[in-house]
């Protein structure tokens, strides 16, 4: 049976670390002689250092991995019999081994010259030609191998590795029926019950991809990479309990496997299980401290924690380590500003911009810390920007209008407001309430307390549309019906223990009452 061990490939970003899973394979290995054996045999045989019995030593010396000591006994054997076939094939795995790639290529095409049925030198060339890069060279390796052999469950792994090479090339059609062939010459094959969800995921059948993996795990109780891809699948399923469990799983089988930290950390966030997600992103740091990916998710995780000197460290540190991710400087501007560090925020959110001119919610965000600054006119150039790259921006929207009616700008207020309730958004009460505001200024008191009553059907403790709602009715003359609301308004500002609107509140009250 061929052995196959798998590396993996990450691709970072802010969703799951994903595998590409590439061979890195020992092809099928000649008969060996242990080398206590073979060693008696050279001091008592005179026929010991035939050039068969050399390729033997080697052979033993491969496995060993004693490389360097093995090419020179092929290379003898070579040298002693030009038309020795397992010398050459196992010169090219050695080749191979070392990283000589060409060299591993050379000497399996020279056996396939001598003896063109000699099937495993087509699976070495398969190998060596896929890890140059070459995939179609290697289809056709594998080809001609399958070809050649005789269908038993010897097989499965080169059909494994034809549909490795067929997703190298994203013919994953291709890909699945070698794995599917893979699983019918040898059910019990755990690899290509894996490599067939890694490619169904791909084609978007995620459910079937899971059930994949899961077969694969059934078979392969211990087989980590499973483990691992069931979890990035369970998590873009929205299965997050799940995607945790696989993830964990994977750590107690190999505690230093790439990513599994990082991706059990965006699981926990994703489950709202923040602290969690903390420590493991903490962890995720510890075992792979250049990752930049992790120091952002960590950072973004403290952010929503209120944590915000570590949160602003944790984004610093991601930018030191990848001074090219947009939304890692938006990040660090949302922490500095938090921290009441104006012109650093501002400074982060440009660097944002210059690396993408295109991310609408660094614009909205510079646009905040401008306003912050009272630089009216340049935050309503930045919300307009925000705006003008991404028309369905419902927050910027909401920014401008409340910017645009603070300079008594009402009527492209509402316009704004409008559209950020067209669009939608979370707390859309706050944006009816403004609305509600805003029509009030222009004296259009009818829209004003319909946008109110808007507003407290959707959450009917929103303290400021109860004092909307009192300024309205005080403008329309209903003492009573003022009073009520203002009311509602200060026993609301008195459980949020906001002293200022407490204040406000009870001034507009003590008003009315002296009216009455």
């Amino acid at each position: 049976m061929i052995k196959i061990a798998i590396t993996k490939i990450a691709v970072v970003g802010f969703l799951p670390l994903m595998c590409s899973f590439a061979p890195a394979l020992d092809p099928i290995a000649l008969a060996q002689t242990s080398p206590t054996v073979t060693t008696q045999i050279a001091q008592s045989d005179p026929l010991a250092n035939t050039p068969l019995k050399l390729v033997e030593r080697a052979n033993s010396l491969r496995e060993q991995n004693q490389l360097d000591r093995a090419l020179t006994l092929y290379r003898q054997a070579i040298a002693a019999s030009p038309e020795l076939v397992p010398a050459y094939y196992g010169l090219g795995v050695t080749l191979r081994q070392k990283g000589d790639i060409q060299g591993a290529i050379e000497a399996h095409r020279q056996a396939i010259l001598i003896d063109k049925n000699y099937t495993p030198a087509y699976y070495g060339l398969g190998i060596a030609l896929y890890q140059k890069g070459d995939a179609n060279g290697a289809i056709d390796a594998y080809d001609q191998f399958i070809q050649l052999s005789k269908a038993d469950t010897n097989l499965a792994p080169v059909y494994y590795n034809l549909g490795l090479a067929y997703e190298s090339k994203n013919n994953l059609q291709g890909a699945i029926t070698s794995f599917r062939k893979a699983i019918e010459v040898d059910p019990k094959y755990a690899l290509a019950h894996n490599g067939l969800g890694t490619v169904l995921r791909r084609q978007g059948n995620r459910q079937e991809a899971i059930t994949a993996y899961r077969k694969a795990i059934e078979l392969a109780p211990q087989y980590a990479v499973a483990h691992f891809a069931l979890g990035i699948s369970l998590y873009e399923d929205r299965d997050y309990t799940g995607a945790i469990d696989a993830y964990k799983r994977v750590t107690t089988l190999d505690p230093n496997f790439p990513n599994v930290y990082y991706n059990l950390g965006l699981a926990y966030n994703q489950s709202n299980d923040r602290p969690n997600a903390i420590a493991t992103f903490r962890k995720a740091s510890q075992q792979d401290p250049r990752n930049a990916d992790i120091y952002a998710a960590l950072g973004s995780a403290l952010l929503r924690e209120e944590n915000i000197p570590e949160a602003a460290e944790a984004f610093r540190r991601s930018t030191e380590l990848n001074p090219r991710v947009a939304s890692t400087f938006n990040g660090l501007g949302l922490a500095l500003r938090r921290q009441g560090d104006l012109e650093g925020a501002i400074a982060a959110y440009e660097k944002s911009i210059t690396i993408n001119p295109r991310y609408a919610a660094a614009y909205n965000n510079l646009g905040r810390v401008l306003s912050d600054q009272n630089r009216t006119s340049e935050a309503i150039t930045a919300f307009r920007q925000a705006i003008a790259i991404d028309t369905k921006n419902a927050v910027a929207y909401s920014n401008l209008g409340n910017l645009l009616r603070s300079q008594g700008n009402s009527d492209e207020a509402i316009d704004a407001f409008q559209k950020t309730i067209a669009i939608g958004k979370e707390d859309l009460w706050v944006d009816y309430t403004s609305l509600g505001l805003a029509y009030a200024d222009r004296g259009r008191l009818g829209e004003a307390q319909a946008a109110y009553f808007k507003a407290l059907s959707l959450n009917p403790t929103f303290a400021k549309a109860h004092f909307g709602l009192g300024a309205l009715y005080t403008l329309k003359g209903e003492v009573s019906n003022a009073i009520r609301s203002y009311q509602e308004a200060l026993k609301l500002y008195e459980e949020n223990r906001d002293a200022e609107w407490i204040k406000r509140t009870q001034q507009a009250i003590q008003a009315l009452q002296g009216i009455t």
